[in-house]
């Protein structure tokens, strides 16, 4: 979502967003017509093994399989200059280490245009995460992660809790920017 947001940002820096999952093209073009993602490339990735697995972002015991969180950037050469990687399904980073790699390789800006999902978006939307249940979702991260870390006792498990709660702050901005552009 705040990469996805903040597609400009990134387009500026010569960079594209592109989202890989296990869901199939129809899920992504039913989530990408739910969520207005005009400008992120989502690839699908069923059982992971066209991309998820060689880039070592695959759980095969969670969910009968899905893509581990990753912020990946890859230079024009194809070599992978930055890569944040989730310890499980609800890890996520800031976005400043990405634009930091991204500014670094000194690309012109592009703009790749809007994506299009290669499926038919699907009739029914209802089993599609919704937008109004992120906020909640988020809240509810911000809140576990700092009652959590206020048990905690020793430095580096707080310190986990604190860049939990500190990811959380950061997609719930994200996520009222959003909102602000679709009214």
């Amino acid at each position: 979502m705040r990469l996805a947001t903040n597609y400009d940002r990134i387009h500026g820096a010569g960079g594209e967003v592109v989202a890989v999952s296990v869901d199939d093209e129809g899920r992504q073009a039913g989530m990408s017509a739910r969520w207005g993602l005009t400008h992120t490339h989502l690839v699908a990735d069923p059982g992971g093994e066209q991309v998820l697995q060689p880039l070592g972002l695959f759980d095969p015991e969670e969910r009968g399989g899905i893509a581990l969180p990753g912020m990946l950037v890859f230079g024009p050469d194809g070599d992978e200059v930055y890569r944040y990687q989730g310890r499980d399904f609800a890890d996520r980073t800031t976005d400043d280490d990405i634009y930091t790699a991204l500014d670094g390789l000194g690309l012109p800006a592009g703009d790749p245009g809007p994506w299009t999902p290669s499926a038919a978006v699907p009739e029914d939307l209802d089993r599609f995460f919704r937008p109004s249940d992120y906020g909640v979702y988020f809240r509810g991260n911000r809140f576990g992660a700092a009652a959590i870390g206020g048990r905690l006792t020793d430095p580096e498990s707080r310190a986990i809790a604190r860049e939990h709660r500190k990811m959380s702050e950061a997609s719930l901005e994200a996520w009222d920017a959003w909102r602000s552009t679709i009214g």
